[in-house]
C-alpha cells in the first residue's frame, strides 16, 4: 500500500528534527487540522515526532501534551507499538525538564517496561539511561553509575551512534558531579564525536555546551571562555532559546571569574542572555539568571539594582520544591545581606545573616554526608573494576572445563551457582572496602583518645568559621583551654591516668559548647572551642563553665583527686585580625598570661 502525504510528511519532520527541529515543526503543523482523519498508528507517529521536536525545541509544556495525547491514543491501538515506550521517554523528559523528577522516573521506568515487553534492545537502553540519569539527579552516584554502565554495555552491541551520545552524555555529568574533571571531559569528547556521526549538530553543540561548563566548575575559565567563543559562533536562527541563553550566562560567568575578570563584558553577555531567559519554562534557569546578574551588579557597585534582581530571585524560588542539596538560597541570602550592608541597612543585614548560618549549617551537613558517599562510590567502582576483571579470567576457565565434564543443561546450572559465589565474594569484598573506608574517613578528622575533633580538622574548621566571620562581618571568639600541670600529672602519676584526665576534660568542653560551635584538640593537654558568631564577654562566659566544670567535677583516679584548667580568650571583631592564625596566637597569648598569673583563670 502506498504511503499518504501525510505518513511521508511526517517522515520528513522526522529526518528535519536533527538538523532543523523548528522546520519540522512547522511542517507538522501543515497536517495539524488533518490529524483525526488518520489511522490511529499514524497519529500516534505524528504526536511521537511532535512531542519529541517540541522537546528539542525546549517547549517542554507543549512536548508533554502531546504525548499525553500520543500515549491515550496508542491505548486504544490493536497492538502495542514502541511508539508507547518512546512517547513515555519523551514525556518523562519533559516532566524532569519542568522539575517534576519523581513523574518522570515513573514514565521512565513504564517506558521501560514496554521496551522490555517488546524485546527492543534501544529503547531498554534508552529506559536505563534515562533512569540512571534521575539517580544522578537524587545523588544515588552509586546507583546512577551501575545502571548507566547497563545502558552503555546495550548501546555498545547495538553500535547506534545517536544512543552512544546520548550515554556518554549522561555518564559525563554523572562524572562531573562526582568531581572527576577528567573523565567527564573525556566523556563529553566521545558524546561530541558520536552526535556528529549520527548527524545530530545540535545534540553536539550540546556536548561541547557541557565541555565548557565542566572547565568552569573546575576554574578553568580561561579554556571555558574559548569553547564558549566557538558556540557563539554555532548560534543559528533555529537554535533554541534556552542554549542559547546557557551559552550567554556561562559565557559571562567566565569572563567574571577569569583571573583578570572583565566585569562590563561579563555584564553585557548576562544581558544577552537575560533577552533569552523569557522563552525558557524552567523557572529554576530564571533563578539562577537573576542570582548571576544580581552578582554581576553587586561587583558594579549598582546595589540598588541588585538587589530588585535578588528579591525577584527569593519569590521564584519559593515557587520551587526546596532541596537540602541546592545552594540557591544560601547564595541569596548571602548576596542579600552584603547588598543591605552596602546600602547602610545594617539591621536587616544582621537579621537576613542570622537565617543564612541556619541554612548554611543544614547544607553543610548534608554535604559532608554527600562527600563521604561519593568517596566511597570511587573506592567500590575501582574494586568492582578489578574484580570484574579477575571473574572475567576465571569464567573462561570454568567455561572450559565445564565443556570437557559435559554437554547437558546442567552446565547453565553450575555456571550460575560459580557466578553467584563470585558475586557474594565481590559483594563481600565491597562491604570491608566500605567499612573500612568509613573507619579511614572518622580517623581522618577524630583524636583517637578523647574522641574530639583532632587538631588537622579543628583547624580547618576554624580557618572556614573566620573566613565566614570576615565576610559575614560577625564576632568570632576561640578559646584556648590548658590543663594545669599536666606533664606533671603523666610523670608523677603516669600516661593512663594522663589520659583519663584528657578524656574527661574533652568531655566536659564538650559538653558546654553550643551546637554551632566546635570542640578539638590542639595538642598534649591543649583543647580548642571555637564559637561563630560570638562576642568575647559570651566567650569569656563559656570558658569560665568549661572551667568551673571541671573544677568541681569528682577526679578519683589514683592519687588525684583535683584537676584544673587554664583559658585564653581572643575574639575577631571589626577586623582586628587579618588571618586566623593572628587569632590563635592571640587567644594563645592571652593564655599564657593567664598562667604566669596564676592557674584556673579565664583573662
Amino acid at each position: 500500500m502506498a504511503e499518504s502525504d501525510f505518513d511521508i510528511s511526517i517522515k520528513k519532520a522526522e529526518l528535519l528534527i536533527d538538523i532543523d527541529p523548528n522546520a519540522a515543526l512547522q511542517l507538522l503543523n501543515l497536517y495539524q487540522n488533518d490529524v483525526t482523519s488518520q489511522a490511529i498508528a499514524s497519529q500516534v507517529n505524528y504526536y511521537r515526532i511532535q512531542s519529541e521536536a517540541y522537546g528539542d525545541q525546549s517547549l517542554y509544556s507543549l512536548s508533554k501534551a502531546s504525548a499525553k495525547i500520543g500515549l491515550k491514543l496508542a491505548k486504544i491501538m490493536n497492538s502495542p507499538s514502541i511508539f508507547i515506550a518512546e512517547l513515555a521517554f519523551t514525556k518523562g523528559f519533559a516532566h524532569e525538564s519542568l522539575g517534576d523528577i519523581e513523574g518522570a522516573l515513573q514514565l521512565y521506568q513504564n517506558g521501560l517496561d514496554v521496551a522490555r515487553s517488546m524485546g527492543n534492545q534501544e529503547f531498554i537502553a534508552r529506559g536505563l539511561m534515562n533512569i540512571g540519569a534521575i539517580y544522578y539527579l537524587r545523588k544515588d552516584y552509586k546507583q546512577s553509575l551501575i545502571v548507566l554502565n547497563q545502558a552503555l554495555q546495550l548501546a555498545n552491541s547495538i553500535e547506534d551512534d545517536a544512543l552512544l551520545g546520548d550515554i556518554a552524555s549522561e555518564l559525563g555529568i554523572l562524572y562531573g558531579n562526582l568531581n572527576e574533571a577528567a573523565q567527564a571531559n573525556t566523556l563529553f569528547q566521545k558524546s561530541y564525536h558520536h552526535y556528529k556521526q549520527a548527524g545530530k549538530h545540535n545534540y553536539a553543540l550540546n556536548s561541547l555546551h557541557n565541555v565548557a561548563i565542566n572547565h568552569s566548575n573546575q576554574k578553568r575559565y580561561e579554556e571555558a571562555i574559548e569553547v564558549y567563543k566557538t558556540l557563539e559562533s554555532e548560534i543559528q536562527p533555529n537554535t533554541s532559546n534556552e542554549f542559547i541563553f546557557g551559552v550567554y550566562r556561562g559565557f559571562s560567568w567566565a569572563l567574571l571569574n577569569k583571573k583578570d575578570a572583565d566585569i562590563e563584558s561579563a555584564y553585557r553577555y548576562i544581558v544577552l542572555a537575560g533577552k533569552y531567559v523569557k522563552e525558557v519554562e524552567q523557572h529554576f534557569v530564571k533563578l539562577q539568571y537573576l542570582i548571576d546578574k544580581a552578582y554581576i551588579l553587586e561587583k558594579l557597585a549598582r546595589p540598588d539594582e541588585a538587589l530588585i534582581n535578588i528579591e525577584q530571585a527569593q519569590e521564584l524560588f519559593e515557587l520551587k520544591a526546596d532541596s537540602i542539596y541546592d545552594t540557591s538560597e544560601l547564595n541569596i541570602l548571602s548576596l542579600k545581606t552584603k547588598l543591605y550592608y552596602a546600602l547602610g541597612q545594617h539591621k536587616q543585614a544582621r537579621s537576613i545573616q542570622e537565617r543564612y548560618f541556619v541554612k548554611y549549617i543544614t547544607y553543610k551537613e548534608t554535604r559532608d554526608t554527600s562527600e563521604v558517599d561519593e568517596l566511597r562510590l570511587k573506592f567500590e567502582s575501582e574494586a568492582a573494576a578489578r574484580q570484574k576483571d579477575i571473574l572475567k579470567q576465571k569464567q573462561h576457565l570454568q567455561n572450559y572445563q565445564l565443556q570437557q565434564l559435559t554437554q547437558e543443561a546442567n552446565n547453565r546450572k553450575v555456571l550460575a551457582a560459580l557466578l553467584a559465589i563470585c558475586i557474594l565474594v565481590l559483594a563481600w569484598f565491597l562491604h570491608r572496602i566500605i567499612k573500612g573506608q568509613k573507619i579511614l574517613i572518622m580517623t581522618a578528622k577524630i583524636d583517637h583518645l578523647t574522641g574530639v575533633v583532632n587538631r588537622q580538622h579543628i583547624l580547618k574548621i576554624a580557618q572556614l568559621n573566620f573566613g565566614e566571620a570576615k565576610i559575614q562581618r560577625q564576632a568570632f571568639s576561640v578559646c584556648i583551654i590548658d590543663i594545669d600541670s599536666f606533664m606533671t600529672i603523666n610523670e608523677q602519676f603516669g600516661h593512663q591516668v594522663g589520659d583519663v584526665v584528657l578524656q574527661n576534660v574533652a568531655k566536659y568542653g564538650q559538653d558546654k559548647i553550643r551546637n554551632k560551635d566546635a570542640f578539638g584538640r590542639l595538642s598534649s593537654g591543649k583543647f580548642i572551642a571555637l564559637l561563630p558568631n560570638t562576642k568575647y564577654d559570651k566567650a569569656i562566659d563559656i570558658a569560665r563553665e568549661i572551667r568551673k566544670e571541671v573544677e568541681n567535677a569528682t577526679w578519683e583516679i589514683g592519687a588525684v583527686s583535683s584537676i584544673t584548667v587554664s583559658s585564653g580568650v581572643a575574639t575577631y571583631e571589626q577586623e582586628n585580625y587579618d588571618n586566623f592564625i593572628e587569632l590563635l596566637k592571640a587567644a594563645d597569648k592571652q593564655l599564657l598570661q593567664t598562667k604566669s598569673a596564676y592557674r584556673k583563670k579565664v583573662f
